[in-house]
């Protein structure tokens, strides 16, 4: 997953480099080229394979933000620093000089990406011919604490999980009564409406912040069609919610609107029309028929 986050961003402020040596635009040997925005010649060095955290924006040529991996929320990206050795042509331009950054150390890099294909390039740069990576160097640690940190994350990852297996029965217990209910009338005065007509009930109010597009978000959710109540996906039987950031289009448009409605904590049903869910075509698979109201529990998890 880490490494799909390359595909990442950039800035356009540059500030003088202290280092003579650091300034103007470099190249690699690969014929990669960035230039540093800050330098920092005490920084530490990654050595052939360590592993470097970084955090990345990735801009289009419009110099807007694309993506951003401080607003994702969870940890840094991270690479494991290759050998000289290892490098070939295969080696992305991101992998190639995040290496040769010291920590705290910050750097545009400059990708000619005029000769993709349409479909190979991020969302809402497939007209444009430069792709602009601005990269962070925050941490780098060798692989025996790199490997420690993975267990603990892990570890705390499968605690989280099971507690919210644990919860499974108990969500679609309550769920079946919220879409009893909603079908027999009964949460009718008790819904509110986002300006775009999803409907929405608050049954537990979170206290931590509100959801804003461009937010990253961790949400948990239960999804039931509104004219049988059958699920056709749902998250606690995995234990893990779907992170996403808000606004953006990864995912539904009713999502986007009602869980913009939301704060951290929050526990709420969403009513989804057609229109703001899979419209006319449904899912492929056919799991949400055509033109099918839907009818989502939530938990609002994080929001970053």
């Amino acid at each position: 997953m880490q490494q799909r986050l390359f595909l990442l961003l950039a800035g356009l402020s540059f500030a003088a480099c202290e280092d003579d040596t650091k300034a103007g635009m470099q190249t690699t040997e690969l014929g990669n080229r960035y230039t540093y925005v800050t330098t920092n010649d005490d920084g530490q060095l990654a050595n052939s394979g360590d592993y470097i955290y970084f955090q990345a924006q990735l801009k289009n040529e419009a110099d807007s933000i694309v993506y951003d991996t401080r607003d994702a929320g969870g940890d840094p990206p991270v690479i494991q620093a290759l050998s000289d050795t290892i490098v070939n042509e295969n080696t992305g331009p991101v992998e190639d000089i995040v290496r040769k950054l010291r920590v705290g150390e910050r750097a545009v890099i400059r990708t000619n990406i005029s000769e993709y294909p349409p479909q190979a390039k991020p969302p809402g740069m497939q007209n444009d011919t430069v792709l602009l990576y601005d990269v962070e160097v925050t941490e780098i640690v060798d692989q025996e604490a790199f490997a420690t940190r993975q267990e603990a994350i892990r570890a705390e990852q499968q605690a989280k999980a099971d507690q919210v297996r644990g919860r499974e029965q108990e969500v679609l217990d309550f769920t079946q009564q919220v879409y009893e209910d909603y079908k027999a009338g009964e949460l009718d005065g008790q819904l509110q409406s986002t300006p775009g007509g999803v409907q929405y009930i608050v049954h537990e109010e979170g206290s931590g912040p509100e959801a804003e597009p461009g937010k990253g978000v961790v949400v948990q959710y239960v999804g039931r069609l509104a004219s049988n109540g059958e699920i056709f996906d749902q998250s606690f039987e995995r234990g893990m919610g779907i992170p996403f950031p808000l606004g953006t289009g990864r995912v539904i448009p009713g999502w986007d609107e009602g869980i913009d409605a939301l704060q951290q904590g929050d526990r709420a049903t969403l009513i989804i029309p057609s229109e703001l869910g899979y419209g006319a075509q449904g899912t492929p698979n056919g799991s949400i028929p055509p033109d099918s109201e839907l009818v989502f529990y939530v938990e609002l998890e994080e929001v970053n």
